[in-house]
């Protein structure tokens, strides 16, 4: 997806937020999602030597001289889930948790481990596609930005709509997305990209004014039968951990989780106007 000066909006541009203190990471406007909420938002890639707290108050002047010239309302990075004295410079220099992820990997899929089929997995075609995005509009309670007390969830919604939406658009080829019933009906979907014999799920969720209490396994199940016709052997998800409903199923499907992951976010101090 490129915006309208042709800036890949998937691939941020990163630069140092301070070049007297490179090592404290890089910094970059995220045009993906500003073009979603209508104000920028940036991310901190923490460097080899985040700030300590002697360089706390030089670093909290970095941020709001970056959150002043870029207009920058939120800024959001990530730290590894075990590195507690990170996380807690972080909260000292005004960052809050908003998420803890995990990542989901199923080595290999075993034909024999998966449970009879129940549902109907398609491919999603147009005549799909508002109902796809109509679920995601109201599906979701997980993700950094839902979970983000200070941030609407109106836009947060919006976010994902136009996430499966650019998804439903083929912008990348190898990306694809499933639906969840018979023709005509949509019952969930699933965003997935597939690249030489690896699958990333992306996206789920079913309806939730019509979730029996198997149509979440079913999904997943049935996405898992149908990546082994596309040759796939091994596949991986980044999951909230908050988010136990899905966890049960993927630990059901026999993956494994991993690489455990803090999100906090940064609030420009003029941004408390968001809070819906």
């Amino acid at each position: 997806m490129l915006d309208s000066v042709g800036v890949d909006a998937f691939r941020p541009e990163y630069d140092f937020l301070s070049t007297a203190s490179p090592e404290w990471g890089k910094m970059a406007l995220l045009p993906w999602d500003e073009e979603v909420f209508g104000f920028p938002v940036a991310d901190f890639e923490l460097g080899p030597n985040p700030p300590q707290i002697r360089d706390l108050p030089l670093f909290i002047n970095a941020l709001e001289d970056f959150s002043a010239r870029t207009k920058a309302q939120l800024i959001s990075t990530h730290v590894q889930g075990d590195d507690m004295s990170t996380i807690a410079r972080l909260v000292k220099a005004g960052f809050s948790p908003v998420e803890f992820s995990l990542v989901a990997t199923l080595p290999r899929i075993r034909p024999a481990s998966l449970p009879p089929r129940r549902l109907t997995l398609r491919e999603a075609i147009p005549e799909d596609h508002a109902a796809i995005c109509e679920i995601a509009s109201r599906a979701f309670q997980f993700g950094r930005y839902h979970t983000d007390p200070q941030f609407p969830r109106e836009l947060a919604n919006a976010r994902y709509v136009r996430w499966i939406r650019n998804a439903l658009d083929r912008w990348d080829p190898c990306d694809l997305v499933y639906v969840l019933g018979r023709p005509g009906e949509v019952l969930g979907f699933l965003d997935v990209v597939i690249c030489d014999g690896r699958a990333d799920l992306r996206l789920a969720a079913v309806d939730p004014q019509n979730n029996l209490g198997f149509m979440g396994f079913s999904l997943y199940a049935e996405t898992l039968r149908i990546l082994l016709e596309h040759h796939v052997e091994s596949v991986s998800a980044k999951i909230a951990a908050a988010n136990t409903r899905a966890m049960n199923v993927y630990s059901m499907l026999g993956f494994q989780f991993s690489r455990p992951e803090a999100v906090l976010h940064w609030h420009a101090p003029e941004s408390s106007n968001l809070q819906a």
